[in-house]
């Protein structure tokens, strides 16, 4: 019998981070925003995730071969089994309201209502079973001699940012960022670096973030082409009342966790989309933070981002809900002030009359 599941459960879904890297950029110093990763948020779920797992599903059957590649070779084979032992293990201690162990050689998904297997001989790939757990996409990335640094030997990624999991299969880490001058003029080598002297007990996180003026909302998650191939064809977003739905932000929480017995890298991507016009419920210091991130975005990174194309609607809607708030604020203290005065003149009014009385 399969334990309690679907709507019968009162799951305590993990709140939005609101993952705004942006608010940490220095202009002219392009960083990797790296932090040490506590394991407790290796993997987030929230609110989205039924929506996002049947989104997924849907991809598996669909597009499978767009979305999952793996080398078949013993270390290929060996990386992935190790780093779904440690998944599995992690699932049901972090997250017991929603994944249940109990029954050996089986994990149970409370909220799917769906059996996946923990059996190494199982015909599904374990990094296709991983992809049917979380909302996050896994890549594995092994140390190659021969090319002289990390090479991507499978994956399983059903929102790629403009990017082709296709295209990165099996190639080293400088050629899969090939195409981000920024990366490759400032960050390819304190990335080798990074990954070089990685420990396992001490794994990491980053982020990054980017807006689009092509993607039609919150689950138009599934975007492989890159952005230099789109530029011929996108046309900029003006600043009108339909702007608040035109321009999509993106964020990615990606996390990188080394191995012990293999010494691969987990590259975790767990993505976070919502439209522009939900920034009307974040702090102003945060659309602020946004403001001067698009304004400040590296020469190198414009066309890559295609910022061209929304990044002055961007700014003046942002701007309009900091301005907007200003106003609100200001016309309730002014409201406060007239109150103020007309209490004063009553009280003042009565004090006069009770003296008026008293001297009769």
């Amino acid at each position: 019998m399969a334990p309690t599941s679907g709507n019968t459960l009162d799951i305590p879904w993990e709140a939005d981070p609101n993952v705004f890297i942006f608010n940490n950029e220095v202009p002219g110093r392009p960083k990797m925003h790296i932090h040490r990763l506590d394991m407790r948020e290796w993997v987030r779920i929230d609110a989205s995730y039924p929506a996002q797992m049947r989104l997924r599903d849907s991809f598996l059957r669909e597009r499978r071969d767009e979305v999952f590649v793996s080398n078949t070779d013993e270390s290929a084979e060996a990386s992935k089994w190790e780093f779904f032992q440690k998944l599995v293990q992690h699932l049901p201690q972090r997250f017991p309201y929603i994944f249940d162990d109990t029954v050996p050689g089986k994990l149970y998904n409370k909220v799917l209502g769906e059996w996946v297997s923990t059996l190494r001989d199982d015909p599904e790939d374990v990094l296709v079973r991983a992809g049917r757990l979380t909302q996050e996409d896994w890549c594995i990335i092994e140390y190659n001699e021969e090319a002289g640094g990390y090479v991507l030997t499978s994956g399983i990624v059903f929102f790629p940012m403009r990017w082709s999991l296709q295209e990165k299969f099996n190639k080293v880490i400088g050629k899969i960022h090939e195409p981000v001058k920024v990366f490759t003029k400032h960050l390819q080598p304190s990335v080798y670096r990074t990954f070089l002297q990685m420990k396992p007990e001490h794994p990491l996180w980053r982020a990054n973030w980017a807006l689009f003026n092509d993607l039609s909302g919150p689950m138009d998650l599934y975007a492989p082409t890159a952005a230099l191939d789109r530029n011929d064809k996108n046309e900029v977003t003006p600043y009108d009342e339909n702007t608040g739905k035109a321009l999509v932000f993106r964020a990615e929480y990606q996390t990188l966790i080394k191995l012990p017995e293999t010494k691969c890298i987990v590259f975790g991507i767990r993505t976070y989309q919502r439209y522009i016009e939900d920034f009307n419920e974040v702090p102003s210091s945060d659309c602020a933070g946004l403001i001067r991130a698009i304004r400040n975005i590296d020469k190198d990174e414009k066309e890559y981002k295609s910022a061209l194309f929304w990044s002055d609607a961007a700014c003046k809607y942002l701007q309009n809900i900091i301005d907007s708030r200003e106003k609100k604020v200001w016309f309730k203290g002014g409201y406060s002030l007239v109150a103020l005065s007309v209490g004063s003149a009553v009280i003042l009014g009565i004090g006069l009359t009770v003296a008026a009385m008293r001297a009769k």
